[in-house]
């Protein structure tokens, strides 16, 4: 009877270290048409087969006969990925779900007899789309625009991604259910299991959530509330998952005691619709009680039905040393929660590949340091035992389509984990790339000149020196302090010496991108000597706006020639269930952040209200107000 419930014991113990109970199917006919399409598009119908027998071996041969090629899959439950697997290494990439690349027969000819086997980094590996940020998904998933959204599944599944989730807005629920249904269910088809995210009772950013503010100070009426609102949700949508956030913010807690007893609700409510929970672990650093310690490791002291997703920010790696974000020295607490989780409960990785307000996309900046994180934290994730990852994003226009297929393409042991890798499918110049990855991460990281080039959140100015997103001087703080004005000036300086041009560059979008990103360290340096120098504040502003006026015109290219949802207002403002009334690229559309700072130093005003994008009332409302 000992060893019997020793056995018993061991295998719940590693049924429970799985993030997911099962692999999803893969339906043939979905994908026998999705391939017909990328065929047609690349002119090469008729000249490509697929042959699919059910197998364990994960193989995929390619069959060369003399009029077409037959992609020739031997494969279990994962021969989806395997397929979408090898028409990549034939040539056929989707670094965006509305761009495609296509190769021509003969280069598909050259890999005639060769076989490509399937093995992934971690079994589960997908997205995050969030969707309290006014993007593409938002638009595509909850508010009807379904055709962005069947693109974005069909994106997952050619880029071998299983898993995905969003987040749920304030919105009818009947709204809900209707424009999740169909992408939903295209997703189960392609055997991605689909997640929503939403808040047990997070009143920040008009997340969706279960418990009424009110309700949160009692154990009966917020469990009631919990499993009233949770169990129309999981009978009217069909996921795999729930994505959960436990406090009223990502800075504020709910009662310790009661979010363990929401967590462990939630996650039997969700077993009874064969349906798994995970819960978000923030990086705040400014929740802590005596006796449960930090509350965004409260899972920890649930029962194993509750799975976690530690959560990192911004693009420092989870083993770096420094990462000065949200209060913290760098992320090895979150590093080391997930390590002690990991065999008794489902965890996934969960990072963030790209950051609204002020850090880069809504800049624009492109930052290559992601591709180094992503590439060096999936290695470390693989050496770890880790079951899944979950990449937050925010979107993908503007160039940040490079770094999150590039994430995609981590997953694959065969790639190396190559920071470059899709710099290389894409037959750019890896020495011009790798140039630029070498002096962003010495300057930008190792020299500290990130905190310099992005931009202040709302919050670090609203509340200085209170839990700042980033460890930075504000331009208040630079005002006041001629020693560390001029420590950056310096700093900036020395980053110019060397900073790589574009030329080398091919992709006209990244290209344009990357100039933005340097031009912003011009920009930098001569908003500041305006503010340390008053007597040549005129004159240094003056090069400020120049270099402002030449790097718009790199963002004209971008939005002239690289807008694919036109229907999505990604750069318009305008109406939205979101707490942000515009969208994300809005700011970046005519460089509104550099403009701010400029002003800012001409009027000698640094208040958090000058010149600001957000509307009060849609702050309050976002982040205090109750459903």
């Amino acid at each position: 009877m000992k060893i019997i419930f020793l056995l018993t014991f061991i295998l719940s113990e590693v049924a429970w270290a799985r993030p997911l109970r099962r692999f999803l199917p893969t339906d043939e006919a979905t994908v026998r048409e999705d391939f017909a399409r990328i065929l047609k598009k690349a002119e090469l119908t008729g000249s490509v087969e697929l042959k699919f027998q059910g197998e364990e071996k994960n193989v995929a041969r390619v069959l060369c006969e003399k009029d077409k090629v037959v992609v020739d899959v031997h494969a279990g439950e994962h021969w989806g990925q395997v397929f979408y697997m090898t028409l990549q290494r034939l040539g056929f990439l989707f670094p965006h779900p509305r761009w495609q690349v296509s190769p021509k027969i003969d280069q598909i000819r050259k890999q005639c007899g060769k076989s490509f086997t399937w093995k992934p980094a971690l079994p589960y590996h997908g997205f995050h789309f969030h969707t309290l940020h006014p993007n593409e998904w938002m638009q595509g998933f909850l508010l009807g625009k379904t055709e962005i959204a069947i693109d974005t599944v069909r994106w997952l599944a050619r880029n071998q991604q299983n898993i995905f989730d969003l987040s749920l807005l304030r919105m009818d629920d009947e709204v809900i259910f209707k424009n999740l249904r169909e992408p939903f269910a295209l997703a189960k088809k392609f055997g991605i299991h689909a997640g929503i995210t939403l808040g047990m009772a997070f009143h920040q950013q008009k997340s969706y959530k279960l418990i009424p503010l009110p309700a949160t100070f009692f154990d009966s009426w917020s469990l009631s509330a919990l499993e009233d609102n949770l169990t129309n949700m999981l009978k009217n949508i069909n996921v795999s998952y729930l994505n959960l956030e436990s406090g009223t913010s990502e800075f504020t807690p709910a009662n310790y005691q009661r979010t363990i007893k929401w967590m462990e609700k939630s996650a039997e409510i969700a077993g009874k619709f064969n349906v798994e929970v995970v819960v978000k672990i923030h990086t705040s650093s400014n929740q802590s009680d005596p006796e449960f310690g930090n509350y965004n490791f409260l899972p920890a002291k649930a029962n194993a039905d509750v799975g976690i997703l530690p959560h990192t920010v911004f693009l420092y790696g989870i083993n770096d040393e420094k990462a000065p974000m949200y209060g913290n020295k760098n992320f090895h607490a979150i590093r080391d929660f997930m390590i002690q989780e990991n065999p008794k409960r489902r965890t996934w990785f969960y990072p963030e590949t790209s950051y609204y307000l002020g850090l880069d996309i809504d800049v624009p900046l492109l930052l290559t340091d992601y591709l180094l994180t992503r590439a060096n934290d999936t290695k470390f994730l693989h050496a770890k035992g880790i079951n899944g990852q979950l990449n937050f994003s925010t979107g993908q226009e503007a160039g940040f389509w490079l770094l999150d297929w590039s994430y995609t393409l981590f997953n694959n042991l065969d790639y190396h984990f190559d920071p470059l890798i899709g710099i290389t499918l894409l037959e750019e110049d890896r020495d011009e790339w790798a140039r630029i990855l070498d002096f962003q991460h010495r300057m930008f990281i190792e020299n500290d000149l990130i905190s310099i080039v992005t931009f202040p959140s709302l919050g670090d100015e609203l509340m200085p020196g209170l839990h700042q997103t980033l460890k930075r001087n504000l331009m208040s703080q630079l005002a006041e302090n001629p020693e560390a004005l001029k420590k950056e000036i310096e700093d900036l300086q020395g980053g110019l010496i060397n900073v790589p041009l574009s030329s080398g560059v091919k992709n006209q979008e990244l290209a344009s991108l990357w100039n933005l990103t340097r031009m912003r360290l011009s920009h930098a340096l001569n908003v500041r000597q305006a503010l340390l120098l008053p007597d040549q504040r005129k004159e240094f502003l003056d090069v400020a706006a120049r270099v402002r006026m030449d790097a718009q015109k790199n963002m004209d290219i971008m939005v002239k020639h690289f807008t694919r949802y036109p229907e999505a207002q990604l750069y318009e403002k305008y109406a939205n269930p979101t707490a942000y009334q515009f969208g994300y690229l809005y700011s970046a559309k005519d460089l509104y952040y550099w403009r701010r700072e400029e002003e800012q130093v001409r009027e000698q005003n640094f208040s958090w209200t000058f010149m600001t994008l957000h509307s009060y009332w849609n702050l309050i409302r976002g982040w205090v107000l109750s459903r």
